[in-house]
């Protein structure tokens, strides 16, 4: 029997490459709080933090002694081969025991919110190790792997700044969603091949809702379109041995300088 596990999730939504679990929390993800993010063990009943997802870039003013060691310890497992490595095997390495996948995801959240995309190191902390945390993490809890996506296309940019200094612009649409797939046979899909399907998959979604038009947005039915492209894409990715599933949209809101419709 499995033990009981206290989940934490702590989600910053930005355009990158995340994954998760089909079961985690709306709300968690839109809105994680600071008691979010410490959940103690208790009756010594295993404790297993669900790796913070920030893709802001941002560096942190500081590096902590104790972020820095999660540092090292993450970029150790960059081997000159390890895209060549099967998913089974890379995995394997990083968490083989249940105490060592807690150690391992909490070194995911310390690095997660001190990394930026300048560091030479970002692509294979942001995708793979992020990738396989959230594996690992969701076959630990017997859970399906998604793919989650959350994309923007903005236009109409405005000659001054909101309170917080960033660009205002006069068109906004932001669209969340998940995307279930599965890696039938770990042992014949490499690293490299895995994080190539999924970010193609997150890329092009990206790259058509650009291409929609802002009438073809505020009027058509934008979320079936986008369920279509997820279809089509899910189609033309899948393996044999990696299938996709078409997305699951659980937010779209638009806001055209008039008028804010949520979806």
């Amino acid at each position: 029997m499995k033990k009981c596990l206290h989940i934490t999730f702590a989600v910053f939504l930005t355009v990158g490459a995340l994954t998760g679990c089909a079961s985690q929390s709306d709300l968690a993800l839109r809105n994680p709080s600071p008691e979010q993010n410490n959940v103690a063990a208790q009756g010594g009943e295993t404790t297993i933090r669900q790796p913070v997802t920030s893709t802001t870039g941002a560096s942190s003013p500081t590096v902590s002694t104790h972020a820095s060691a999660a540092y090292e310890k993450l970029i150790a497992y960059k081997t000159e081969s390890y895209g060549e490595q099967s998913i089974a095997d890379f995995n394997a390495t990083l968490a083989p025991t249940s105490d060592e996948l807690t150690e391992f995801l909490d070194a995911v959240a310390d690095v997660s919110g001190t990394i930026s995309h300048d560091d030479e190191n970002y692509d294979f902390l942001d995708t793979t190790i992020r990738l396989s945390s959230q594996e690992l993490y969701c076959e630990h809890m017997g859970e399906e792997f998604t793919l989650f996506v959350p994309m923007s296309k903005q236009s109409g940019l405005c000659d001054y700044l909101d309170e917080a200094g960033e660009p205002v612009y006069e068109f906004n649409c932001f669209v969340e969603f998940n995307a279930a797939y599965s890696i039938n046979n770990p042992k014949l899909v490499s690293v490299a091949e895995r994080d190539k399907v999924l970010l193609t998959y997150k890329e092009e979604m990206q790259n058509y809702l650009n291409g929609l038009s802002e009438t073809e947005i505020t009027d058509g039915d934008v979320k079936t379109m986008l369920i279509d492209k997820s279809t089509e894409l899910a189609d033309s990715l899948s393996t044999e041995d990696m299938k996709l599933s078409p997305c699951e949209i659980y937010l779209i809101e638009i806001n055209d300088g008039a008028e804010e419709a949520i979806q």
